[in-house]
């Protein structure tokens, strides 16, 4: 057996660095965060075969002194914290001194730094963590970093290390970040001679998103301003219009520091749930202020997870700023007839610069995109082909489930003609006497022309047409009434004829003790009945049935996932398909005065611009893009 000993120090730092720098993103995104740190207001990230090969960071920050050169690159050396009470409030991106230790020990390193007081700077190198030399050396103010051979004296690291092409990719995205995180500075982006991105500083985020996800994105992203408590969330959320297949879209920081949270994530998806089709995830760039104390980022060494000391406030937050963007604004796709354009190659500098040039707002600090009318209808939106083809595309998915719902229902509808259509017509007039608009109605002024397909009612309104679906209007109409009753009708019990018991684990206890009252409201009754065990006396009557004891489960379940506030939050995906089953399906017309109280009703709603599985209501297209087609108006 070997006798316990002390780690040499190289060999301590060569172990450490495995926590710090898994790949070369990790080095890009540790070094830039220590110029920003260092107040650099302009960044230069250049790498060379996925950054295995060279990674360089330039920026004009502070520099660093050249007495405490050597120091910086001792573990635990940092000059941003000096006692644990600063670690509650610590507003830095980086803290624990690990950064320049970890990865000069796992390569071939040299730093030249300046500070604007000292007349040179001072130049160092080191190999696998070992100072080789330091000397002086002529430099402008800041810090030029380069970093060789990334794991060159790891082997066992660097052949888990993929292509570097893929490890390119990760440096893209960590760099993305970084500027989305802080658009006060300028940072470049260089691979493998080619400028990927650039950004100019000016703190612009919209601007920085269009570098970044283009123009279409970037001009269909609506802001984010929302406070409480002295938390201030900021940024930007795409329109449900543009959505993604994945959640890497979805970008979310605090104070400027790129992070991974569920409670965000879920705050962010439940506030546009409805909105986006089903297995769509949202684009945002959000960046929450916190105050002091409420954050504890010192949970991993790569400061992608924190806690907060109330995740329930910060759901609410998010969720509310959220909620409040999506409903200041019309979410009606619009569509043109154009032919999409050919994307330009993203690789070259040319383009970027070209891109900046044709979208420069007229006012740099207004988040909006506006050119000529000449301009605006043919580089602002992609072709009615694109967007025709995913509506119809929809439609061919669900022909299919319409036929079969239409079959479930047929009875229903083969009715004398007279009694058919006065029960088609009630339906429609349902429960709209006492609902009070919810928001002010998208258009007021407007003509029915008629309808196509037996589907798609067009209404004219000004220099604009809008194309309705029925189905997915009155499905919408449906799902609003019936989550209104379920949010303010009282939720009524029934009385178990035996209590049952349940036996919960020590996590499903706490969360019952703590929401009890909640729990209550739903229309449970439940009761201590051992160390772990609770009797349920009674549970809920919901859907014109009483829930069961599973339904007890998923709610506890739901509750330790998420932030739930009634008994609706459970039951969402039920209460829309409940509607899509009522609502009148496609190719079964409707009269002229059933379209018109249909329309009316949607435009009281407080969400009329998708169904409750996402898919749009209405879209639009205007008059200028028609006459285009006819050559009235030449390009």
């Amino acid at each position: 057996m070997n006798s316990i000993r002390l780690l040499e120090n190289n060999l301590i730092n060569k172990i450490a660095a495995g926590e710090v720098v898994e790949r070369p993103a990790s080095v890009v995104k540790e070094l830039v965060e220590n110029s920003i740190d260092a107040g650099a207001d302009n960044i230069t990230v250049e790498i060379k075969d996925g950054g295995i090969g060279l990674i360089k960071i330039t920026d004009n920050g502070r520099g660093i002194p050249s007495d405490e050169v050597r120091t910086a690159f001792m573990r635990h050396a940092t000059s941003k914290l000096r006692s644990l009470e600063e670690l509650d409030g610590i507003m830095t991106l980086g803290f624990r001194g690990e950064a320049l230790s970890s990865i000069a020990s796992v390569s071939n390193s040299e730093m030249i730094t300046k500070t604007a007081d000292s007349p040179v700077g001072t130049r160092i190198v080191l190999n696998g963590g070992v100072v080789e030399r330091e000397e002086e050396a002529a430099a402008n103010e800041g810090t030029v970093f380069t970093m060789k051979n990334l794991f060159y004296n790891t082997p066992a690291r660097r052949k888990f290390l993929k292509k570097p092409a893929a490890e390119g990719s990760y440096v893209s995205e960590t760099v993305s970040r970084l500027a989305m995180g802080h658009p006060e500075v300028a940072i470049k982006y260089i691979n493998n001679g080619n400028t990927i991105l650039q950004t100019d500083g000016k703190g612009d985020l919209r601007t920085v998103l269009m570098y970044i996800y283009g123009r279409e994105t970037a001009s269909k992203m609506l802001d984010v301003n929302y406070s409480k408590n002295g938390f201030v969330l900021e940024g930007l959320i795409a329109k449900p219009e543009i959505s993604r297949g994945n959640r890497s879209y979805e970008n979310f920081f605090i104070n400027g520091r790129y992070i991974k949270s569920a409670v965000v994530m879920n705050a962010v998806e439940q506030a546009c749930k409805g909105k986006l089709m089903i297995g769509k995830f949202p684009v945002f760039a959000l960046d929450l202020k916190v105050p002091e104390g409420t954050v504890d980022v010192n949970v991993h060494p790569t400061k992608l997870e924190v806690r907060f000391s109330d995740e329930n406030l910060v759901y609410d937050i998010v969720y509310n700023a959220v909620t409040k963007a999506l409903s200041q604004t019309e979410l009606i796709p619009d569509v043109t007839w154009d032919k999409p354009a050919k994307p330009k190659p993203m690789g070259v500098q040319s383009t970027l610069e070209d891109m900046a040039k044709t979208e420069k707002p007229e006012n740099e600090n207004a988040h909006a995109f506006r050119e000529e009318p000449s301009k605006n209808k043919d580089e602002k939106k992609n072709s009615i082909l694109s967007a025709m083809d995913k509506l119809y595309a929809n439609e061919n998915n669900n022909k299919e489930a319409e036929k079969a719902d239409n079959q479930n229902i047929a009875a229903e509808y083969k009715k004398p003609d007279k009694t058919e259509k006065d029960e088609k017509t009630e339906a429609l007039k349902a429960n709209t006497q006492d609902n009070k608009p919810e928001r002010k109605p998208f258009f007021t002024n407007y003509r029915i022309v008629g309808q196509i397909f037996a589907t798609y009612w067009i209404v004219e309104q000004n220099d604009t047409m809008y194309m309705i679906d029925q189905h997915a209007a009155h499905e919408r109409a449906l799902y609003e009434d019936l989550v209104k009753k379920f949010k303010t009708d009282s939720i009524s019990s029934q009385q178990l004829l035996q209590p049952i018991a349940v036996n919960l684990s020590e996590s499903e206890k706490l969360i019952v003790e703590e929401n009890m009252e909640l729990l209550e409201s739903f229309g449970f009754e439940i009761e201590e009945f051992g160390a772990r065990t609770y009797a349920v006396r009674a549970v809920p009557y919901v859907f014109d049935s009483p829930g069961n004891i599973s339904f007890f489960m998923d709610i506890v379940d739901a509750l330790a996932d998420k932030n739930i506030k009634n008994i609706y939050d459970t039951k969402e995906d039920a209460i829309a398909t409940m509607s899509c089953k009522a609502a009148v399906k496609g190719n079964n017309r409707l009269s002229y005065s059933e379209a018109q109280e249909l329309i009316q009703r949607l435009l009281k709603l407080e969400d009329p611009f998708t169904c409750p599985h996402g898919r749009p209501t209405i879209i639009e297209m205007s008059k200028y893009e028609l006459e285009k087609k006819f050559k009235r108006i030449q390009n």
